[in-house]
């Protein structure tokens, strides 16, 4: 950002250092209203927290129908297994495995709300051996059947 000047053609003192400012404030602002909105995707700052777990967080994202083990997730983030578990629920918040079914289920409704594939080809998509399989973590995960869930959000669209 360029200077002001006071109208003698000479830059103000501070001008460069006000301007940061206020655009760190404009960002910081912008920022928490997209959070408060729900418009942020959840643990959307963890990518940056540990470069490391990044690596496994990313290859979850992805790849989320991968098989992903510890062990596989431990290898993307170049970490012992035991080392990389206890780093991931310290960074996350939660176990890898916890963090990869939300991951899924956050792709599953996705989905599910555009109506671009059955609950058979989610649940394939997304790593599920079978259909029922994927029902039953999606019902624990939202509270309904996948086939349920995608009536009521577009019955809720349409209205």
């Amino acid at each position: 950002m360029g200077a002001v000047e006071d109208g003698s053609g000479r830059a103000r003192v501070g001008d460069s250092s006000v301007c940061a400012h206020i655009a760190t404030t404009i960002v910081a602002v912008a920022l928490r209203a997209w959070v408060q909105r729900g418009c942020a995707p959840d643990d959307w700052l963890v990518r940056t927290h540990d470069p490391y777990v990044a690596l496994a967080l990313d290859a979850i994202h992805d790849e989320p129908g991968r098989a992903w083990t510890v062990g596989a997730l431990a290898t993307v983030a170049t970490m012992s297994r035991s080392v990389f578990a206890e780093r991931f629920r310290a960074t996350v918040g939660r176990s890898p495995a916890n963090y990869l079914a939300e991951v899924r289920m956050a792709a599953a409704m996705g989905h599910l709300e555009r109506g671009e594939l059955s609950v058979a080809e989610t649940a394939a998509l997304l790593g599920y051996e079978s259909e029922a399989g994927f029902s039953r973590a999606f019902r624990r995960h939202v509270g309904l059947a996948p086939s349920a869930w995608r009536r009521e959000r577009t019955t809720v669209a349409s209205v």
